[in-house]
């Protein structure tokens, strides 16, 4: 992920302290992990949720909340786009019903953890269709919870042949989220970096933004 996002100019900082102040970066990236505490969402606490860690929750929640008062751009990877929805007012599947598509697959006891590969049908005119400059592509796939119910002012920007939602952007594309991994080996580079397009899009429109008020205020 870190090799991802030098790839378009930038240079990651790992913030620990949910107070941190963002002021001085250009973005916000919410990356992948454990499950959300499902009260968060008023969800279920059931047997199968891994890795809750309400301290790494805290730390999310509070910094995409920050971002978006300041009108930072955010980029969520599988749990990172699971905060945004929340935060936005969405809700989670708690686990995924079975389907005719797999989106994770449990490895047995002597197994390494491997992702799964299958489409994902991109809607037209989305931010993401334009980075991507196709409509239907393959990902790499490793989530056994998905997006429920999308958040308030967000929209699906692609979807998994069962309907789930995969992707989902903001209407200026300032936020956008995937549900896949981007990082994993095998992924087509367009579409390994679409997602990243989009939210260096939104980083150059902010900073242009910024110099013109400032150019403003000097004349």
């Amino acid at each position: 992920m870190v090799d991802l996002i030098r790839l378009r100019g930038f240079e990651p900082v790992v913030l620990t302290d949910p107070g941190s102040e963002l002021a001085p970066y250009s973005g916000l990236v919410l990356p992948g992990g454990g499950d959300i505490d499902p009260a968060r969402y008023g969800g279920s606490a059931i047997d199968v949720l891994y890795d809750i860690n309400p301290a790494q929750d805290e730390l999310d929640f509070m910094l995409t909340e920050q971002a978006l008062r300041a009108d930072i751009p955010i980029l969520g990877i599988c749990r990172g786009a699971q905060v945004i929805n929340v935060v936005f007012g969405g809700t989670l599947f708690e686990d995924l019903p079975p389907t005719s598509v797999e989106h994770c697959r449990v490895p047995l006891e002597e197994e390494d953890m491997d992702f799964v590969w299958h489409d994902v049908h991109v809607v037209e005119g989305t931010h993401l269709a334009n980075a991507s400059n196709s409509g239907r592509f393959s990902i790499a796939s490793g989530h056994h919870q998905g997006i429920h119910r999308l958040g308030t002012g967000l929209k699906a920007s692609a979807t998994a042949e069962d309907g789930l939602v995969e992707a989902f952007e903001n209407a200026d594309g300032s936020t956008v989220g995937v549900q896949w991994h981007p990082e994993v080996e095998g992924m087509k580079p367009a579409i390994r970096d679409a997602p990243f397009r989009v939210f260096e899009a939104a980083i150059s429109r902010r900073n242009a933004k910024a110099r013109f008020e400032r150019s403003g205020r000097t004349t």
